[in-house]
């Protein structure tokens, strides 16, 4: 086979779908994108068509690279890579897609590359390593079913939630999280967020959730001031958090730092199977 590549900017959304699903195809575990995912995920994770890459094996398009470059700290995130079941393991075509995608995020004058695979995808994490990709943590999801959610607040005595302004948490996410969250937990990536998005206060801890009034809510960030900390004030936040919104089923994505589980295990969540590397090549 002969390779190529174009900017995927050349081809139109809803082109780019269904070759993306392609590229998904019998991966490890069911993937399958729809135009609104797409385009929520485009501008989630700030990915730019321009920069993101069609992989063409003899002028036929078989495989997709999204690029997400935040210039401003000289980093790109590979978003999302798949490519076609009929061409995997033909001419290595991962491997000569991943070797364009590194010298183009030199010639962008980035300093490292980062991204995030399935623990258990090990021909994704090998290609990764040939690479000099290094494991910087592991990733880990958690659940909480709608029954374990607890009583409503009011049905506690408690005080309502303070509200927080996504911009000025990701302000505080940025100035006081973990050095090197994964990028889609980045103080930068929840400013961005949809505004669906909420942000919560209770004293000096802070928690971001999707849309509350959803049958499933997303746990996206939790934070407690530095000098805070230590004092179970995460894991009361969580608790409070899920019995002001009872009756419903919660779930943290597998990007969440392992050295944060104990304060979701303790908040009564379930750790799932689902492991991620976060990973990155210095440049």
């Amino acid at each position: 086979m002969e390779f190529g590549i174009v900017p995927a900017s050349n081809y139109s959304l809803s082109e780019l779908v269904p070759l993306l699903n392609r590229g998904f195809e019998g991966y490890v575990i069911p993937i399958h994108f729809t135009m609104d995912m797409f385009a929520n995920m485009l501008r989630k994770d700030g990915i730019d068509l321009a920069e993101s890459r069609v992989l063409l094996a003899d002028d036929q398009a078989c495989g997709v690279a999204l690029i997400a470059p935040r210039r401003s700290i000289h980093t790109s995130r590979v978003a999302a890579m798949g490519i076609a079941r009929e061409t995997r393991g033909k001419g290595a075509a991962g491997s000569w897609l991943m070797k364009r995608l590194v010298e183009d995020a030199r010639k962008r004058g980035d300093r490292e590359i980062v991204l995030e695979v399935i623990e258990h995808n090990e021909p994704a994490v090998r290609l990764y390593q040939n690479y000099g990709f290094a494991n910087m943590r592991r990733l880990v999801g958690f659940t909480r079913s709608a029954s374990d959610s607890g009583k409503p607040d009011k049905e506690n005595g408690e005080k309502p939630l303070h509200n927080v302004d996504l911009q000025e948490m990701g302000r505080l996410i940025s100035r006081h999280g973990l050095p090197d969250l994964p990028w889609q937990l980045s103080g930068e990536s929840i400013s961005q967020a949809n505004p669906q998005l909420h942000a919560f206060r209770e004293g000096q801890a802070y928690v971001v959730i999707s849309n509350p009034e959803a049958e499933h809510v997303v746990i996206w960030s939790l934070l407690v001031e530095p000098e805070a900390r230590g004092h179970g004030l995460g894991t009361k936040l969580l608790q409070r958090v899920t019995a002001l919104h009872a009756g419903k089923a919660w779930h943290v994505p597998a990007i969440l730092p392992e050295e944060l589980g104990p304060v979701f295990e303790r908040a009564g969540f379930e750790k799932e199977n689902l492991t991620q590397w976060q990973m990155k090549l210095s440049l």
